[in-house]
Parts: C-alpha cells; sequence; structure tokens
C-alpha cells in the first residue's frame, strides 16, 4: 500500500510537501489497481518490444565448446561480470561471498532504516531527490573508474595493481587484497553520505536515495567494465580490440 498527500497550493509551495507533511494527513492508495495495472502495461510493452528484438536480431551462436580450446576471456553471465571484476581487485573471499552477503544484508535494512511512510512510491520523493541521486551516481563513478585504472597500471616492479605494489614495498598479502578494499569500500559510501547531509540537508529517505545510488552506479561501472573492457588475460582493452570467438559450426 502507497500514500498520498493531497494538500492545496502551489508547485513551489508544495515542493517540500513530503518532507513536511504529517503523517495523519497520508491518505492510502491501494496497490491494486493503482501500481499493478501500471506495472502490467510496463511488462507487457518490454516483452513486445523484446519479442520484436528477437525476430529482427540474429543471435550470435557460437561454435560447439572445445575443452581443448577455452576461449580467453573466459567471463561469467553478464548479471555476475561486476563480481568478476571485483575479484581482480580484491581477495575471492571478500569478492564472492563478503561483499554480495553485505549489500543484500543492507539493501534488505532500509525499509527498517527509514521506517517513515511520508512519500511511499514516489519517485525521488521530494525535489532534492534528482540532484541528490545524480551526484551520488557522478561521484561513484568517479571512484569506481578511478580506483579500477589505478589498480591496473599501477606500477609495481614487473607487476601492476595496488596489491602487488603494496607487497613491493613489504606489506603482507592480506593488507592489499583485503584490507585496503575494505578501506575503500567503507570510505566511499561513508564520504558520500557525509556530503550529501551536509551539502543538501537530507532527511533518512534523502541518504538512502544516495546510498541506493551509490550501489546502483556501483553494480552498472563494475558490469560494463567487465563486458566491454575486459580482453585477453582480463586486461583493460577497448572493446573494438577484443577478438571474438568463430561464430557458427566448425
Amino acid at each position: 500500500m502507497a500514500t498520498e498527500v493531497r494538500r492545496p497550493g502551489t508547485d513551489e509551495e508544495q515542493d517540500d510537501l513530503l518532507r513536511n507533511v504529517k503523517e495523519s494527513e497520508l491518505k492510502p492508495v491501494h496497490t491494486w489497481p493503482h501500481l499493478v495495472s501500471i506495472e502490467l502495461i510496463g511488462a507487457l510493452i518490454f516483452t513486445l518490444l523484446l519479442s520484436i528484438m528477437a525476430i529482427f536480431v540474429r543471435a550470435p551462436f557460437y561454435r560447439m565448446a572445445d575443452p581443448e580450446l577455452t576461449p580467453n576471456p573466459a567471463k561469467a553471465p553478464w548479471y555476475f561480470l561486476g563480481l568478476q571484476e571485483l575479484l581482480l581487485h580484491m581477495h575471492p573471499a571478500l569478492a564472492g561471498v563478503v561483499v554480495p552477503t553485505a549489500l543484500l544484508i543492507l539493501l534488505g535494512a532500509i525499509p527498517y532504516i527509514d521506517k517513515s511512510k511520508k512519500g511511499t512510491g514516489i519517485w525521488f520523493y521530494s525535489k532534492k531527490g534528482v540532484p541528490i541521486a545524480v551526484f551520488s551516481a557522478i561521484y561513484t563513478t568517479v571512484w569506481n573508474l578511478s580506483l579500477i585504472l589505478l589498480d591496473e597500471y599501477l606500477p609495481a616492479g614487473g607487476s601492476t595493481g595496488i596489491a602487488p605494489f603494496l607487497k613491493m614495498h613489504g606489506f603482507p598479502d592480506a593488507f592489499g587484497e583485503i584490507f585496503v578494499p575494505l578501506v575503500f569500500m567503507t570510505f566511499i559510501p561513508f564520504s558520500l553520505w557525509v556530503i550529501v547531509k551536509r551539502r543538501w540537508n537530507a532527511d533518512t529517505r534523502e541518504l538512502m536515495i544516495a546510498m541506493y545510488s551509490f550501489f546502483l552506479a556501483s553494480f552498472i561501472v563494475l558490469t560494463i567494465v567487465g563486458t566491454a573492457f575486459r580482453g585477453e588475460g582480463m586486461a583493460l582493452t577497448w572493446p573494438w580490440e577484443i577478438p571474438h570467438p568463430p561464430i557458427g559450426k566448425e
């Protein structure tokens, strides 16, 4: 069940209505038919477009698998490529178990952190929502790309990367593979939280928008990099320079 607020006034007067409205002024709006009907229409349109695409766009079926000829690089399905990208930058247990579990717990905890009924089901909640979401996405994207490039090209003797660089200077493997990634994964959302709180005087709902934008932007950036910019040996490569397996039977 969503909530709806009705109060007379101009657009400017209602701009921050959801932040200041009283709980007693909330009017319940049932999920059916208001929400479900819109979602059903959206699902039908998406299915129609996907069907048209499947008819006119040829699927690139590669030749039959050969156990003696494995592809380079061997990539996971696209929805796992964000995690595969993380595996290149930190300890496998951290990237494959700890990070996904922590994210699922934090995402599931959002309704318990933000318990307000004001603005439920309304995109971006208030006029601050859009700039907060855009800023959070850009801030997160810049951090992600900077760290990916640093870990890819930081010279470390005969190798490259943050962990090899630290190991070359006497730090244990766990410091570069576990401690440093944990520091960055904690610092980036925490600094984003502080900036949004001070810059926009954000309330709990708006801070949750910033945190979810951080998660979504990170997922998109890591997935795009892992999908389109990783070539042989999982090295960073321009998409048009990545060789593709031959199509058809051989």
